[in-house]
């Protein structure tokens, strides 16, 4: 099958879907390409990131033209303009496809340029498409500040007839998470969707003893509690809870990583309400995380995020805020669900002895194999192409 993949920002250093399910797909035989801008997500400290991971990119750019990624083609075309952060516009898509004639374009976000150029040109050029969403919020069901209703008109206004334009010239319809499909049937009326959660690079996140061993000694870490929360840092994560309750637990040594970057004023925040055994750790990429998550012995985390299936992978069981789109991820006895109580967390973590920490670790390991791995992922990814071509 020849898959075209249309993406308004493609980052393989970072991972994420797009590039792990393209990657997947050319693995199993197919004939893969990426159609992608010329610049990367415009992640905040987006420098500081790439030089963490050592990056030879010092900025976004990445230049127009065509290449190669672990058997994926790559075609990067010029930005003719990006606003309101990442609303962007780059050319030439359509002619791309033509040149490319794939038998089926999955176009990532409904409301994305390449998604609506991908179903401008559908039915003369022949392929069938996927479109699949990520997000299950316009902000309006977020804080009501001026700010979210800013934005909420801002999706309504202008991002939503487009998705609904998308949508509407779509053959199938992919969502990621259970909140993602509840969203798009609630907002945009739709009916007929594949869920299909994201996967994990099960090969790069999976336990390794040794990696335990040589970064707690790198750590300074004993044989003391070590616990691990990681993503991005916003306030929406609710990451303050997670290390005022380090200081409920009682113990020196019991210690916390935090790992990740995002708002710098939240980062100070968070700095200035962490003691001496909260260990913030910046970026890291995704073989120093797999690192870091084989050290610790349980994770922690305030909001659903693909960081929790990475950990899962490493065979680290976790605790999650109780919330639906957490408890999702803890139907497989691999973890615990806690009110966003200080109390709480410290209560539940200070619980799990080592053999309920193995077993739920166990379990977690064994789901990602055979439910959240990238492979699951790009073959029934593949089932819904193969669904809709037959048409």
């Amino acid at each position: 099958m020849k898959i075209a993949h249309v993406v308004s920002y493609f980052q393989p250093e970072f991972g994420y879907e797009e590039f792990y399910s393209a990657r997947e797909q050319a693995a199993l035989g197919h004939e893969v390409h990426v159609i992608t801008s010329d610049r990367i997500f415009p992640f905040n400290n987006v420098e500081k990131m790439l030089s963490d991971i050592g990056s030879e990119h010092s900025g976004r750019s990445r230049g127009v033209g065509v290449s190669e990624v672990e058997g994926v083609v790559v075609h990067r075309l010029k930005t003719r303009y990006e606003i309101l952060y990442d609303l962007i516009r780059y050319d030439d898509i359509v002619s791309e496809l033509a040149s490319i004639s794939p038998d089926v374009v999955h176009a990532h976000i409904p409301w994305a340029y390449g998604s609506r150029e991908s179903a401008r040109a559908k039915a003369r050029l022949g392929y069938s498409l996927i479109i699949d969403e990520h997000g299950y919020s316009t902000t309006y069901d977020q804080k009501r500040t001026f700010r979210n209703w800013l934005l909420d008109k801002e999706y309504r206004f202008l991002r939503a007839p487009r998705a609904r334009y998308a949508l509407g010239k779509a053959d199938g319809v992919v969502a990621v998470s259970e909140e993602t499909e509840a969203f798009l049937r609630e907002f945009y009326g739709q009916k007929k969707i594949d869920m299909i959660p994201l996967g994990v690079d099960h090969k790069r996140f999976r336990p390794d003893p040794e990696a335990r061993e040589r970064v707690r000694s790198e750590l300074g870490i004993g044989d003391g509690l070590l616990l691990i929360t990681a993503g991005r840092l916003d306030r929406a994560k609710r990451i303050g809870s997670l290390i005022k309750a380090v200081g409920k637990m009682g113990s020196t040594d019991v210690k916390m990583l935090v790992v990740g970057r995002g708002d710098d004023q939240y980062l100070d925040e968070l700095k200035a309400m962490a003691g001496d055994n909260v260990i913030f750790q910046g970026f890291k990429t995704p073989e120093e995380l797999s690192g870091l998550y084989n050290a610790a012995d349980i994770g922690l985390w305030g909001k659903a995020s693909i960081t929790i299936r990475e950990a899962m992978g490493c065979g680290l069981p976790i605790v999650l805020l109780d919330h639906p789109d957490m408890r999702s991820l803890l139907r497989w006895d691999n973890g615990l669900a806690v009110k966003d109580d200080p109390e709480c967390i410290a209560g539940a973590v200070m619980g799990m002895d080592e053999d309920v920490r193995r077993h739920m670790g166990a379990k977690g390991r064994m789901v990602v194999e055979s439910e959240l791995s990238v492979n699951v992922q790009a073959r029934r990814l593949l089932k819904v192409y193969s669904r809709v071509s037959l048409k």
